[in-house]
């Protein structure tokens, strides 16, 4: 009787549950939103995820950090690109779009928002920009912005409400004599003065002056030709590698001369091809140096 009792009771056990199975149903619970997971390739798995609400953005950096998966913002890395590990790519669902006015001149917008709705509402440093992108999509894409040293503030990105690889989250954006407040919050008393001490570096100070800015992220933004200080263009064209996009405050710009490419000469293009792995992989370990997010050589970056 015992015999046939034990029989039945291992006959009946579940399958042992394998990590990325569990990752899989722990962000689905999470997000109470179907997960669509695709095929296995070389032993790492893909999967894809709709996010309907911020307030979910928590519990999935605490999931991709816990079972080391990359944490990928749809249209930057793909599947293919990301090394050595498992991803998943996150989309903005239709409640993560929308604009709130900040007066005449600029607004509040969801990082799902439309460049097409951008448009409509004349903020014309996107006339340029593919419709179909999210928000997202265009502050992480270096195509889109101005490509010159110093002219992020062509972009007409004053704030960022950024959720960090740490699972902190700040509101970044101008920085200088009459505006201290970053350096008040914790997430960003150590990054801020490491990166003015990046500009200082000499392979940085050359970078400065070429004809176009050549390296991933914009520390140009902390030395601008025009406009101030602005800590959240910093982010521009940084491709979903040191931070997650919550908000953002977009003035809107009439008759930008937005210059997107500039050829650099081919001594300037042997000079950063030598030294960008290095630089830019300072910055992203001062942001991410788990590996939250993509990594710079994992997603096809315009240089």
């Amino acid at each position: 009787m015992h015999e046939h009792r034990r029989r039945f009771l291992t006959l009946s056990k579940r399958p042992q549950e394998g990590p990325w199975q569990a990752f899989c149903r722990r962000v689905q619970r999470a997000l109470e939103a179907p997960l669509i997971d695709e095929q296995e390739k070389d032993g790492y798995h893909c999967a894809r995820v709709l996010l309907q609400d911020l307030g979910d953005l928590p519990s999935l950096r605490q999931l991709c950090q816990e079972y080391d998966v990359a944490m990928v913002l749809e249209g930057t890395a793909t599947a293919d690109t990301i090394i050595g590990r498992s991803c998943l790519i996150v989309s903005a669902g239709v409640r993560l779009s929308g604009t709130e006015a900040l007066g005449e001149h600029a607004c509040l917008a969801l990082p799902g928002t439309s460049v097409a709705h951008m448009q409509a509402l004349g903020y014309e440093q996107f006339s340029q920009v593919p419709p179909e992108l999210t928000l997202a999509q265009w502050l992480a894409m270096p195509q889109w912005h101005d490509c010159r040293p110093g002219c992020t503030a062509n972009s007409g990105l004053e704030r960022v409400h950024a959720l960090f690889a740490d699972g902190q989250t700040a509101v970044l954006g101008g920085f200088g004599v009459n505006d201290e407040s970053p350096l008040r919050l914790p997430a960003l008393q150590r990054l801020i003065p490491a990166l003015f001490e990046q500009l200082s570096e000499p392979d940085i100070v050359r970078c400065a002056a070429m004809p176009r800015w050549p390296l991933a992220y914009r520390l140009d933004a902390l030395k601008p030709r025009l406009g101030d200080i602005n800590l959240a263009q910093l982010f521009l064209g940084h491709g979903g590698t040191l931070i997650w996009c919550q908000e953002l405050v977009l003035r809107r710009l009439r008759h930008p001369n937005i210059v997107t490419d500039t050829v650099l000469s081919e001594a300037d293009h042997e000079f950063v091809t030598g030294v960008h792995h290095h630089l830019e992989g300072n910055i992203k370990a001062l942001f991410d140096p788990g590996g939250v997010f993509v990594y710079p050589d994992e997603w096809p970056a315009a240089r």
